[in-house]
């Protein structure tokens, strides 16, 4: 494929079953090559038949070529005007501009992180207001095409966050065979969203957008920056960071043992600090030590293996003083 190609038009997918043909520009490449996108900022304009261009390019769009990690920016700004067949007076200019960028990277072969982010700007100006026979629109994106694999079961959390009244996103996902993973449409005002979905080791193809939209009667002249992210995270592993005072004496894994369903914590070279401590799994009391040693290790077992997991540590200071420690494990299983 040339470097002049570019991914299908935002939103253009109305069943996740198109995606596959949509993909059809990625090259096989060799085995190793396991994430593969391409990235582009695009602006178009759409009228229906009773109009006609007269003059500039209502279609621009301006392609990465295709990488495999990374991050690049794009932008493109479009300009065109549309008559009424046999109405000179009945006239649409659309305008837009947006500047996007994408950032991928990878754990090992397999995919990590992707981020589209864009900001622009769409207006409609029509001569006959909502009276005119164009039924313009316009759009303006930053758009994502991409390949990739995962080596191990675990969790996609995608996020999205839409900044203005006339936002739009979209992030699909699907399995080698076709099967849905992820399919999320957005477009309207402000809004922000969370969603995870659980997959198998194996092959993805995913298209993720972002961009602002105009219809008949709508002119947009604010540049609000719009974004979807996609994330994965292994069975078992940690969401997030140790929180709290009692890091300093305790260390949580990075994962659960999902096939043991337990967790082993260590206490630090700071344990001669601490008294006695108590751990929980969501709630619910797991171990405790009524004499910490550096070293040594707190075992939590019979762990659920489709909960979301909260470890936390409770502990009680020789010098009459407390602390906690928290930290956050997606689920072993979907």
């Amino acid at each position: 494929m040339s470097g002049s190609s570019r991914p299908r038009r935002f939103l253009a997918a109305s069943a996740c079953c198109a995606l596959a043909a949509g993909l059809a520009w990625l090259p096989a490449g060799p085995a190793s090559a396991q994430v593969k996108f391409q990235f582009a900022a695009s602006a178009s304009a759409e009228v229906s038949s009773s109009c006609t261009l007269t003059s500039g390019d209502p279609s621009v769009s301006s392609a990465t070529p295709i990488l495999t990690h990374g991050k690049r920016n794009r932008s493109v700004a479009m300009d065109a005007t549309f008559t009424a067949t046999g109405d000179s007076t009945d006239t649409v200019h659309a305008t837009g501009h947006i500047s996007g960028t994408v950032a991928v990277s990878k754990k090992g072969p397999n995919l990590g992180k992707a981020v589209v982010t864009g900001s622009g700007a769409v207006a409609l100006h029509n001569s006959k207001g909502t009276n005119t026979v164009c039924d313009p629109n316009a759009t303006v994106s930053s758009n994502m095409e991409m390949l990739f694999s995962e080596g191990a079961k675990g969790w996609l959390y995608v996020q999205r966050s839409t900044a203005f009244k006339a936002g739009a996103s979209e992030v699909i996902v699907q399995t080698s065979s076709n099967k849905a993973v992820v399919f999320e449409l957005y477009q309207g005002g402000p809004s922000h969203s969370s969603t995870r979905a659980f997959v198998k080791p194996g092959s993805f193809s995913a298209a993720m957008a972002v961009g602002v939209t105009a219809g008949q009667s709508i002119i947009l002249k604010s540049q609000p920056r719009n974004f979807v992210s996609m994330v994965f995270h292994k069975a078992g592993s940690a969401l997030t960071g140790t929180k709290g005072a009692g890091r300093s004496f305790v260390a949580f894994p990075g994962s659960i043992r999902c096939g043991a369903h337990r967790a082993t914590l260590r206490w630090k070279s700071g344990a001669g600090h601490v008294a006695a401590g108590s751990f929980s799994v969501n709630g619910k009391h797991k171990a405790s030590d009524g004499s910490p040693k550096a070293g040594e290790r707190i075992v939590l077992k019979h762990l659920r293996s489709k909960a979301d997991l909260k470890i936390t540590a409770k502990l009680r200071l020789k010098s009459g003083g407390t602390a906690t420690a928290t930290r956050q494990y997606v689920p072993c299983q979907g």
